[in-house]
């Protein structure tokens, strides 16, 4: 056990250390830094380099209002540290370069390679066999719900890091894409953790697992699961996400933007009542949003995975210490009935790594990106250079892992455990003789037809010549 143990986390270890240096190294660089005040609210402002030109207010030679001016400044200069605009409008530094480029190819090549595997989970759990089993079920679900969020992520890459207004474009496009990443997590994460929950009950009652997780009953709970989430999240719909502020379109989320442009879009809106806010309150709304989202995505699973899987090995230890106990081996082995156990062993064995890194993996990969989303990590807020880099450098980690555990299913689940290997191995199989099949009968159709041909051919050159014969012996008569 503690073999296994060592050798599912020993990969883990480098992340988790490269993830305490980021979020705890703050650095003594010695920087210019610019106090003004307005409005009795103090700001820093960012020296940006004197070669790049000032930041693209919007079409028109738009400008903010004098007032809001320095808060713009501040509010678009700390958001440049989620996007390219750190390299192409803010820093001409090649750490802020670095940290812009890995999020700039890491992101496309994450959402590739999930897109690729999470379709395959799907034909692998959903071969017959499979499919009539409730543990299957709950995974064809976390791999539809990550290839939602997979797919979302697209926008957000074009909108933030190809800098192409995709999400700013249209408030339906801002609205469903915000929507459609808030639920996806959510519905995954509580997913994982009721699947888990199945798991140990198949292993400490199989009469009440049959009874509670049934096909029909399973299939309900996701339905169950997807309507409350939904729920959850209609308010994005109704909200004033979407709007102009600092002479620029503005698609809030929580992934891209802090809570300043929130509250200067409020304040804006009651000192001046007739502009278009529509449903104010989304501010309101995000302030405990955020921790009911920390609780589903992280909390919950947090806690609840490693209490339950926990749970099943202890269940897993005290069924191998009975079966020990009670078994009776017979001196001389024979050839059907493995005197050591070592069937149960490798299949203990293989359930144990397969809990182990789940576990595990998501702590790693889901723990920095909760921190951010819940403001509990501030990547929004700095007053440096030096600062803004690192929190550049913090955000793209910490959202790069986010979307790779979604992308990394099909590894955790098939790849770590012997029965899914072998299922793979059978799709692939069946696949290759079918393609196999389907290449050699159309050989073998143009292999006819052009046989076929021959034959035409060379029964209307025997016709001909017939022809040609006969009507020599009528010209001879």
């Amino acid at each position: 056990m503690v073999l296994v143990f060592w050798t599912s986390i020993r990969k883990q270890n480098v992340i988790t250390i490269i993830l305490i240096l980021c979020v705890s190294y703050h650095g003594n660089v010695e920087s210019s830094i610019y106090w003004e005040e307005a409005n009795n609210v103090t700001y820093c402002t960012l020296p940006r380099d004197k070669a790049l030109p000032d930041p693209d207010w919007g079409p028109g030679n738009c400008t903010p209002k004098p007032e809001d001016y320095l808060k713009c400044v501040y509010y678009w200069t700390n958001a440049s540290a989620t996007t390219a605009r750190i390299r192409t409008h803010y820093l001409n530094r090649t750490d802020a370069a670095i940290s812009d480029y890995v999020i700039y190819v890491g992101r496309p090549l994450i959402y590739c390679i999930g897109l690729v595997f999470n379709i395959l989970s799907i034909c692998v759990f959903s071969q017959k066999e499979l499919r009539q089993v409730a543990t299957c079920q709950f995974m064809i679900a976390i791999a539809v719900f990550d290839i939602l969020t997979i797919l979302n992520g697209f926008f957000y890459w074009i909108e933030y890091e190809l800098l192409v207004p995709v999400m700013t474009a249209h408030v339906a496009l801002c609205k469903i894409s915000v929507f459609t990443v808030y639920c996806g997590p959510e519905m995954s994460a509580i997913t994982l953790t009721l699947m888990s929950a199945e798991r140990l009950l198949r292993n400490m009652n199989t009469a009440a697992h049959e009874r509670w997780f049934s096909i029909k009953r399973t299939s309900l709970y996701i339905v169950a699961i997807v309507l409350a989430m939904v729920l959850l999240n209609t308010y994005i719909f109704v909200s004033d996400i979407f709007f102009k502020e600092c002479c620029k379109n503005v698609c809030w989320n929580i992934y891209h933007d802090g809570t300043d442009m929130l509250e200067l879009r409020e304040k804006n809106c009651r000192e001046d009542m007739g502009n278009n806010c529509g449903i104010m309150g989304a501010l309101a709304f995000y302030s405990v949003y955020r921790w009911v989202a920390l609780s589903i995505y992280w909390i919950l699973p947090f806690v609840g995975l490693p209490v339950i899987n926990g749970w099943l090995l202890y269940e897993i230890w005290k069924e191998r210490r009975r079966r020990n106990n009670q078994e009776c081996r017979p001196i001389i082995p024979m050839p059907d009935l493995p005197v050591d156990g070592s069937e149960y062993k490798d299949r203990d064995k293989e359930i144990t790594k397969m809990l182990i890194l789940v576990t595990l993996s998501y702590w790693v990969m889901t723990t920095g990106f909760n921190f951010m989303q819940a403001g509990i990590i501030d990547v929004y807020h700095a007053c440096t250079p030096h600062e803004l880099v690192r929190n550049s450098t913090i955000y793209t980690i910490f959202m790069l892992l986010f979307y790779l555990n979604h992308a990394s299913n099909f590894f955790l689940y098939c790849i770590s455990a012997k029965p899914y290997r072998d299922e793979v191995k059978c799709m692939f199989a069946r696949g290759y003789r079918a393609i196999a099949m389907l290449l050699r009968t159309i050989v073998t159709k143009i292999q006819s037809s052009f046989y076929n041909a021959e034959n035409d051919k060379r029964l209307n050159s025997v016709r001909v010549s017939y022809h040609k014969s006969r009507c020599n012996s009528i010209d001879s008569l």
